[in-house]
């Protein structure tokens, strides 16, 4: 009597397909179980693909996946295009409502006329949720689009829309304090804390680059190391 041969056997690790529990080595581009991949900088690899990824990276190779620092430049590129778009969106809002249009240096101007308050209101508004919303949604503002860079948390994944308005907000930490003294300085009639505000304001700006600047690894600003964020260049 002949031993029967089972109808079918597990297959072997890697040829199986996407499921449940499963994961795909970044290198090797197979599924396997999750206990048999690794994380690396949001890439998931496998111990077949590790001596793989080991011999590109002496060899001086971009590791796949890898999350690339967006350089100097195409960051400043990508704000500047943003300032435009929204203080273009700014003015046509201010201009629609009929709201006289504020001059920073101009404090008679919002002590006298109640509506360059609100037009200073509006545009720290405007700034939050046009950051907020396209970085919670896709992880990137039309300015980043432009220039192929995204922002995502530390680990790899997207950044959730909560975590998205939380760096809007930081991220305008100074407008919003120079909008506070503003307030407080027009209903007090001290001009010094409207001065104040605008100090402020423009030194968070200065730490704010500086920060991102002196990160020569990662380049995170002041406002992503708070929120555990970065920004990265995509691959083409």
């Amino acid at each position: 009597m002949t031993d029967q041969l089972p109808l079918s056997s597990p297959p072997p690790s890697g040829s199986v397909q996407s499921g449940p529990g499963m994961g795909q080595c970044s290198v090797t581009k197979q599924w396997f179980p999750e206990d048999e991949v690794v994380t690396f900088q949001g890439q998931l690899v496998s111990a077949e693909g590790k001596q793989i990824l080991l011999d590109r990276l002496r060899t001086g190779a971009q590791a796949p996946g890898a999350l690339l620092r967006p350089g100097t430049a195409a960051r400043f590129w990508c704000i500047f295009l943003d300032m435009l778009l929204l203080g273009a969106l700014g003015f046509i809002m201010e201009t629609a409502l009929g709201l006289r249009l504020w001059e920073p240096h101009r404090y008679n101007q919002l002590q006298y006329q109640p509506s360059g308050l609100v037009a200073v209101t509006l545009e720290s508004g405007l700034y939050i949720g046009y950051f907020g919303l396209l970085h919670g949604w896709k992880g990137k503002t039309f300015g980043k689009m432009a220039g192929n860079l995204s922002v995502i948390n530390l680990d790899g994944t997207p950044i959730s829309k909560s975590r998205a308005f939380a760096r809007a907000a930081v991220f305008q930490f100074g407008p919003i304090l120079m909008l506070i003294a503003t307030f407080l300085g027009v209903l007090t009639d001290h001009k010094s804390l409207f001065n104040l505000g605008i100090f402020v304001s423009w030194v968070w700006l200065l730490l704010d680059g500086l920060v991102a600047l002196a990160d020569t690894r990662m380049q995170r600003s002041l406002h992503d190391r708070i929120c555990g964020t970065r920004v990265i260049r995509e691959n083409a």
